[in-house]
C-alpha cells in the first residue's frame, strides 16, 4: 500500500499543472506570456526580449548553451525546449526534471506548439483562442493578395559587404510567411532551410524585393542610422531590381527572426512592404 501511494503521488507530480516553467526559447517565452503564464515562467533564455516583463527574469543560456544549474536552481515542474544538437531533453530528464520538446520551425509547428502549451499548462480555451485569432490574421493577409513579387530575405552577411549572405531558403516558417504574404522566394529551391548565397546568385534570379537584417539585428542602434548604413550597401548595385525599385527594405526587429505568436505581425508588415511602401 505505501509503496501504491508514493506511485501515485508521483504520477500526480509528473502530470500535475505547471507552476514554475523555464523556456530556453524566445518563441516558447512568448507563446507562455500570451497564454497568461508570465508569472509562471520562472526562468527565460539568454536572447529573450519580449514581452518587457520577460526581460527581468532569470536567465538560463540558450537552446544549445544551455546553463543546467541555473535551470536547476530555479526548481521547475517544466522545462521548455525545441528540437536541438545537443541532446538537451535526455540531459535535463537524467536529473530528473519534466522537459517538453517543441517545433518551432514551420507555422503548423508554431500553432501545434501553442494547442500543446495549453494542453500542458490547463490553458485549453486560451490557446485555441490563440490559435484561432492567428490563424484568422494570416487568412486575412492571404485573401489580399492580387499580385505575386519575387522576393529574397537575407538573415545574415558581412559588415557593410554585399559577401558572407545568408538566406531564407524553403521549409522554414519565414519562407511560408513570405508566401502567404504574396513573395515568391528567389531561393525555394535551394537543399537547404537557409543557404549561403553570392551576390551572382542575387543578380542572376534578379529579386523584386529584399528584405535585409544585414550581419545582425542591430539593438540599440537608431532606426534611421540603421536603415541609411544597410541601403548604403545595396545602392553600389543598381542593376538589381530590387534596389531600382526602391524595394530594399532593411530589418531590425526580431519579430522576423522569432518564431512564436507574432508570426502574424510579420505576415501583415511583409504584405504591407511587398504590395505598399518602399525600402528607400
Amino acid at each position: 500500500m505505501p509503496f501504491l501511494f508514493l506511485f501515485l503521488l508521483a504520477s500526480l507530480s509528473l502530470f500535475a499543472e505547471p507552476q514554475r516553467i523555464v523556456s530556453t526559447v524566445p518563441g516558447l517565452t512568448e507563446i507562455l506570456f500570451e497564454l497568461g503564464l508570465g508569472e509562471r515562467t520562472v526562468g527565460v533564455s539568454d536572447y529573450c526580449r519580449y514581452p518587457a516583463a520577460a526581460v527581468g527574469k532569470p536567465k538560463v543560456g540558450s537552446f544549445l548553451q544551455p546553463n543546467l544549474e541555473a535551470i536547476t536552481a530555479l526548481r521547475p515542474d517544466l522545462v521548455l525546449i525545441i528540437k536541438n544538437p545537443v541532446r538537451l531533453k535526455q540531459r535535463l530528464e537524467a536529473i530528473g526534471l519534466r522537459v517538453e520538446e517543441l517545433d518551432l520551425e514551420t507555422l503548423p509547428g508554431i500553432l501545434s506548439a501553442i494547442d500543446r502549451l495549453g494542453v500542458e499548462t490547463n490553458r485549453r480555451a486560451r490557446a485555441a483562442a490563440l490559435r484561432a485569432n492567428l490563424e484568422k490574421r494570416l487568412a486575412a493577409v492571404q485573401a489580399k493578395v492580387k499580385q505575386r513579387r519575387r522576393v529574397t530575405f537575407l538573415v545574415g552577411r558581412t559588415p557593410q559587404r554585399l559577401e558572407g549572405m545568408v538566406a531564407v531558403g524553403p521549409k522554414s516558417y519565414l519562407d511560408e510567411l513570405m508566401r502567404l504574404s504574396g513573395g515568391d522566394n528567389i531561393f525555394a529551391d535551394s537543399p537547404a532551410m537557409y543557404p549561403k548565397v553570392s551576390i551572382e546568385q542575387l543578380l542572376a534570379r534578379d529579386p523584386e524585393v529584399i528584405f535585409e537584417m544585414g550581419d545582425s539585428v542591430h539593438e540599440g542602434m537608431e532606426q534611421g542610422k540603421y536603415r541609411e548604413d544597410v541601403l548604403s550597401v545595396w545602392a553600389k548595385m543598381p542593376m538589381l531590381k530590387a534596389v531600382r525599385g526602391k524595394k530594399v527594405f532593411p530589418l531590425n526587429d526580431n519579430i522576423y527572426v522569432v518564431p512564436g505568436p507574432r508570426f502574424a505581425d510579420a505576415a501583415e508588415r511583409f504584405y504591407e512592404m511587398l504590395h505598399g511602401g518602399s525600402g528607400k
